[in-house]
């Protein structure tokens, strides 16, 4: 389980017919202009006939590999003929992933992809080119779009383990050539190192906590608000305008969960629903109902809005309340992991782990000896 925190900026316009809503995009964004993909230089069409228009160019007019979805197959391919034409021949391969890979999107869920350069970024602002590629492609797309624009030479890095490993395990390739079979094999020790640190970028994320270190035991978001402060994600309503979401909830909780799955078992945790999975029979302590409700709740029933009916939002509610503790519960164990690390004589590792102590503060004396 990959994503990207903060995640890639996404806004909805017409670059296909409007389909279900996607990933949550966080209040506030600004929409990109309606009519456009891709920045001045790269393509310059109408976003309605992006895909006809690019496909003309490229060729990409059909994925040799469908997501099951005729709207997500329009999306990818038009992202896919956008690159074809801004990169000519610097693209390695698009891969799916998340729910469109594994057959389990819903109303809700974002189209996640992966865009691999071949080696290496060339020119020195080629990578910078490409992400803003990418953020326009999402700001046109109606499926809130999340796709990880990343070199060969970066996912053979020892640091981007988690990200070579999703993309490894975990993903579908939709167009190009596969290198899957070339990238490093799943090492327990190695991943753990990797994910652990996962859910801190979560709990950092909403605006309240940002520009400040966290401070153990975490207080709720917002404690005036019905939803402590997890409604701050929005995904499209029914007419596109942007509304609240349990998106930050269930990526708080799972990533929570696939952390301590880590932790505790060496275990490879592919997306949600797998950490969901994993943990219950793993781990299957007190938390293990609340992962289950959840991901069971806001991602399959409510579809990742906020339910209109007042004993469903007593039980979000609740739900919210108690995912405090859970938060609590991981940085504990964050704790006596991040001390191992500061004793391990590593010395990249004791930098990481001291970095993470100074933005996750626990005030007790035994925290303050080990950093001096």
């Amino acid at each position: 389980m990959i994503r990207q925190w903060p995640p890639a900026p996404r806004c909805r316009g017409p670059l296909v017919s409007r389909p279900s809503p996607g990933f949550a995009q966080p209040a506030g964004r600004s929409r990109a202009p309606a009519g456009r993909c891709g920045p001045a230089g790269y393509i310059r069409v109408e976003v309605n006939h992006v895909t006809a228009d690019v496909a003309d160019q490229t060729g990409v007019s059909r994925l040799p590999e469908s997501t099951g979805n005729p709207t997500a197959d329009r999306i990818v391919a038009a992202l896919t003929g956008a690159f074809e034409a801004a990169f000519p021949g610097r693209v390695r391969g698009y891969y799916l992933r998340g729910s469109y890979a594994t057959g389990t999107a819903v109303p809700g869920s974002d189209l996640d992809l992966f865009v691999v350069f071949k080696d290496r970024f060339q020119e020195p602002d080629e990578a910078e080119r490409a992400d803003r590629l990418r953020d326009d492609c999402a700001h046109a797309s109606p499926v809130l779009l999340e796709a990880i624009v990343v070199s060969e030479r970066r996912l053979r890095e020892p640091s981007a383990l988690a990200l070579a490993l999703n993309l490894k395990l975990a993903t579908r390739l939709v167009h190009g050539d596969d290198i899957r079979p070339a990238l490093p094999e799943f090492d327990a020790t190695a991943y753990v190192r990797a994910v652990v640190h996962a859910p801190y970028h979560s709990y950092a994320y909403p605006v309240q906590r940002r520009g400040a270190p966290l401070t153990y035991p975490l207080a709720h978001i917002d404690p005036s608000d019905e939803f402590y402060g997890y409604g701050q994600w929005s995904v499209p309503g029914p007419d596109g305008t942007p509304v609240p979401s349990t998106k930050l909830l269930v990526g708080s909780v799972c990533w929570t969960a696939t952390a301590l799955v880590a932790l505790r078992t060496g275990r490879y945790v592919a997306d949600k629903r797998a950490s969901v999975e994993l943990y219950r029979d793993q781990i299957g302590d007190e938390w293990t109902d609340l992962v289950v409700r959840v991901h069971q709740l806001c991602r399959d029933r409510w579809q990742y809005r906020l339910p209109d009916a007042e004993p469903d939002r007593g039980v979000l509610r609740e739900l919210c309340d108690r995912a405090l503790d859970f938060q609590n519960h991981f940085l504990r164990a964050y704790r006596c992991y991040l001390l191992g690390e500061l004793s391990s004589r590593v010395p990249d590792r004791q930098a990481l782990a001291t970095r993470r102590l100074c933005q996750v503060q626990f005030p007790d004396p035994e925290v303050a000896t080990a950093l001096q």
